[in-house]
């Protein structure tokens, strides 16, 4: 099992999907990440020190399957709430949204050869089968993880994993009755969202963002709260917190200064930002560049 103290390090490290992460909180500083190949199917268990808000894509060739392992209940996918018995399906190329509320929590993702789910994420629930499948995922890594692979139990171990899968999503949720707006355009506002903020040389502001979408900000502020627990002036300021982060922790040129990087990500309160830096990743931006070129 790897063990991080960083969070962008442990999510760069994360497999089978493309991921935009932010960390919303941390409850204890460290973030953990073990996997094991079974053959056509894949598993990944992991523990993060706290909340965090993701945007993501299945990347798998297969469908791939996101089960929280503790605090399910803080879990809100897809603007749905979450529980013990919940499961969150993700057909190949399909995207996800998931927000977890300020606390540390362990989950597991399972990749799956099959798909046939249709082109969209959706959620299932079952009572009966998921303490077996979180009991299967967490006992295959235990006793995998490390092994050489490619073994009869590997294989083994995959066909049981898959068939506890197949069963839990037997039977699906019926989606709940969407409020407002349909929660397809919500769906495509967040889509629009990503896309305009990846290609962004500089992050734009909720506004620019709303307009950008052709959409007005209580809409935009509505799609956020529900899909990642935060307004979108909170979440942009999260990403260009890590997207500076990962920066400086790259070193920089050699040459380059804190200022110099800010400056590039559009940042000119040097001191203003400095001190969000300090509260959410509890030391200067200074000293993640000084310890990057040490």
């Amino acid at each position: 099992m790897q063990t991080f103290d960083d969070f962008d390090a442990w999510g760069d490290a994360i497999s089978g999907a493309s991921l935009r992460l932010a960390c919303e909180s941390v409850e204890v500083r460290r973030w953990t990440l073990g996997g094991v190949n079974l053959g056509e199917v894949a598993v990944q268990l992991a523990f993060e020190g706290g909340g965090n808000i993701c945007y993501g894509g299945n990347a798998h060739p297969g469908t791939m399957l996101f089960v929280p392992l503790t605090h399910a209940t803080a879990h809100v996918v897809n603007g749905q709430q979450f529980d013990d018995d919940a499961i969150l399906a993700i057909p190949r190329h399909a995207d996800f949204r998931i927000h977890v509320r300020k606390v540390a929590h362990t989950w597991c993702s399972i990749a799956l050869p099959f798909d046939g789910f249709g082109p969209s994420a959706w959620i299932a629930r079952n009572a009966a089968g998921m303490p077996e499948l979180k009991r299967l995922a967490c006992s295959i890594v235990t006793n995998l993880l490390g092994r050489p692979g490619g073994t009869a139990a590997h294989h083994v171990a995959g066909r049981e994993l898959a068939a506890a899968a197949s069963a839990c999503l037997a039977r699906p949720l019926e989606k709940s009755p969407a409020l407002g707006r349909p929660r397809l355009s919500r769906d495509d506002i967040v889509r629009g969202a990503m896309a305009f903020i990846d290609q962004s040389a500089v992050l734009p502001t909720a506004s620019h963002l709303a307009r950008h979408l052709g959409t007005n900000s209580r809409t935009l502020l509505r799609t956020f709260q529900e899909s990642f627990g935060v307004s979108p002036k909170r979440y942009l300021m999260l990403r260009e917190l890590h997207a500076v982060r990962r920066d400086l922790r790259a070193g920089a040129p050699k040459d380059a200064t804190v200022a110099d990087v800010l400056t590039r990500h559009g940042i000119w309160e040097f001191g203003r930002f400095a001190a969000r830096y300090r509260r959410h990743f509890a030391e200067l931006p200074s000293a993640t560049l000084r310890q990057a070129r040490s």
